[in-house]
């Protein structure tokens, strides 16, 4: 692959790929509430395809982002073209190159659906419950994300700890959503890396109904069994409210410096 920059309109292609990221996940993180679902297009199979594409789209971008993260550009050889452009050519795999061809896909598949549900277009946080709701429910859309290697019928254990990467959010949120419906629920701990990775977990030995508890060192900016990751922010589940307890707001006077969030009804609340 190649890169052309123009002069004084350089752009980072990392940013340019995490926003198309940021704008696909957006769509996916609807919060949850009551909404009345049109039948007709929650069952449809341009719905389910559309999903699949869009998904496949987003973990293959996620390859190139982390690809180009660890190319060095001083090293790469630089020329022009017939037309005078700076052209930088990039040592990524064919898999992070693909992505071309996904959002080929991904952009007939939309438009196939848009075609047949054009009101669809109108909808704004609705778009993320249809979505939701059509992979909870949909047999097919399970067995392509196998296919993928996303199995996103994981156990909800008692106790457990998991780690979860950038493409695998929307399957964060849903497992999150999952627990606190859960009858083993406790508080759930959530802590959002440095290097994009997330850690979630419950511990019923350490957590109840009504309290959390990180375990840090290092001037609390690092998880304790993970300590070559910084910790950027933090979380935990709320069943009931998004309102801090005073446990809460004691934690946070405790760790100034850390952004402390509550999860609840689908969507991250800072406090």
């Amino acid at each position: 692959m190649y890169i052309i920059i123009y002069k004084n309109k350089k752009k980072s292609i990392i940013s340019i790929a995490l926003a198309i990221v940021i704008s696909f996940g957006i769509i996916l993180q609807g919060c949850t509430s009551e909404l009345v679902f049109d039948d007709d297009i929650l069952n449809s199979p341009e719905l389910e395809e559309y999903i699949i594409a869009g998904v496949d789209y987003y973990r293959t971008l996620t390859v190139f982002e982390k690809e180009l993260k660890k190319t060095d550009f001083s090293k790469l050889d630089v020329s022009k073209d017939t037309d005078g452009r700076i052209v930088m050519r990039l040592p990524l795999s064919s898999n992070a190159l693909n992505f071309e061809n996904k959002l080929k896909t991904l952009n007939e598949k939309k438009e196939k659906f848009l075609e047949k549900y054009p009101h669809f277009i109108s909808f704004k946080e609705e778009k993320g419950k249809y979505f939701k709701h059509s992979i909870q429910k949909s047999v097919f859309i399970k067995g392509e994300f196998l296919k993928m290697g996303i199995d996103i019928s994981r156990p909800m254990l008692k106790s457990g700890t998991e780690i979860w990467y950038g493409e695998d959010w929307y399957f964060l949120m849903q497992y999150m959503s999952s627990w606190v419906n859960n009858s083993n629920y406790v508080e759930m701990g959530f802590i959002a890396f440095s290097d994009g990775s997330y850690l979630t977990w419950t511990d019923g030995n350490n957590q109840t109904t009504t309290y959390w508890k990180i375990y840090t060192e290092n001037g609390y900016h690092y998880h304790r069994d993970y300590p070559h990751l910084r910790i950027v922010w933090c979380a935990h589940t709320h069943r009931n409210s998004n309102t801090p307890s005073n446990d809460d707001n004691n934690f946070k006077n405790k760790y100034p410096n850390m952004q402390h969030n509550i999860y609840y009804n689908g969507c991250f609340y800072d406090y």
